[in-house]
C-alpha cells in the first residue's frame, strides 16, 4: 500500500506540474505534452507518457507504468481446493516504454485556411516495452496437492502502434492507438496450474501476448492529457 500511495502522489504531482506550466505560458507554441491512459486502471495498471516534438511530424515518447495501480484483477477460476481465501491476483510491478512517432499529417481545420496544431494528426510509432511484475496464482504441485504461489514475470515487446491524436482548444489532447508486434516473457504456461488450464497466452497488463512466448502481441488504448511549453 505504501508503494501504491507513493506512485499515486508522484503521478498527481507530475500531472499538476504539467497543468501549471500550461497555464503560465501560451499554448500556441507548445511542442510537449503529458498524457494518462484512461483505460489502464480498468486493466489493472496506470501509465503516464511524456511526448516531445523534435521536428514537424517527428516526436518521441517516454512512458512510465505502474502495474497494480488500478483494478485488482480476480482469478479466472474459483479457489475450492486450498481454501486460501485469496480471490485476486494483487499484481504489482513496473514497466517502461520508449517510442518514436513519425508520419504526422496535421489536418486542416474546417472553415479556416491554416493548419491545425503541430501535435495533431495520424501517426505510426515503433515502440519498445520492458517490464516486470508479480501476481498471485494457484499452482498444482501434484495431482492432489495445490499451493498459492506468487511468480515474477519479466517481459519485453517490440511493436508498431498506429493512432491519431487530436488537440482540443490548444490546451488538451486525446490520443487513440492500436498496436501489433512481438513479445517475449517468462510467464509459465498454465498447463500445470489449478483446473489444468492449457492456455499459453499471457496477459501482461499493458501488453497481451497470443500463443507461446515469444509470440504475437498487441496493445490498444486512449490517452488524454495537457500540452506544455
Amino acid at each position: 500500500m505504501i508503494y501504491k500511495a507513493t506512485c499515486i502522489l508522484a503521478l498527481l504531482f507530475i500531472t499538476c506540474f504539467g497543468y501549471s506550466q500550461d497555464k503560465k505560458s501560451s499554448t500556441d507554441g507548445a511542442v510537449q505534452n503529458l498524457k494518462l491512459d484512461i483505460f489502464g486502471p480498468f486493466r489493472g495498471y496506470s501509465q503516464i507518457t511524456y511526448e516531445k516534438m523534435l521536428a514537424p511530424r517527428k516526436s518521441y515518447e517516454l512512458t512510465l507504468g505502474v502495474i497494480g495501480l488500478g483494478r485488482n484483477q480476480a482469478f479466472p477460476y474459483s479457489d475450492t481446493v486450498i481454501q486460501s481465501n485469496q480471490t485476486h491476483r494483487n499484481q504489482f510491478g513496473f514497466f517502461l516504454a520508449a517510442g518514436y512517432k513519425f508520419g504526422k499529417l496535421p489536418l486542416l481545420e474546417v472553415g479556416i485556411k491554416k493548419p491545425s496544431h503541430v501535435m495533431q494528426g495520424a501517426y505510426a510509432k515503433p515502440i519498445l516495452y520492458i517490464g516486470t511484475y508479480s501476481e498471485n496464482r494457484i499452482e498444482r504441485l501434484s495431482p492432489n496437492k495445490y499451493s498459492l504461489a506468487r511468480p515474477a514475470t519479466t517481459f519485453a515487446a517490440l511493436q508498431i502502434e498506429v493512432g491519431k491524436q487530436w488537440v482540443v482548444k490548444e490546451k488538451a489532447l486525446i490520443d487513440f492507438y492500436l498496436g501489433f508486434g512481438y513479445c517475449i516473457d517468462n510467464k509459465g504456461y498454465y498447463s500445470t496450474s489449478y483446473w489444468n488450464l492449457t492456455t499459453t497466452s499471457a496477459f501482461n497488463y499493458c501488453n497481451d501476448r497470443v500463443g507461446k512466448s515469444p509470440g504475437i502481441s498487441f496493445t490498444f488504448g486512449i490517452k488524454t492529457g495537457l500540452l506544455i511549453k
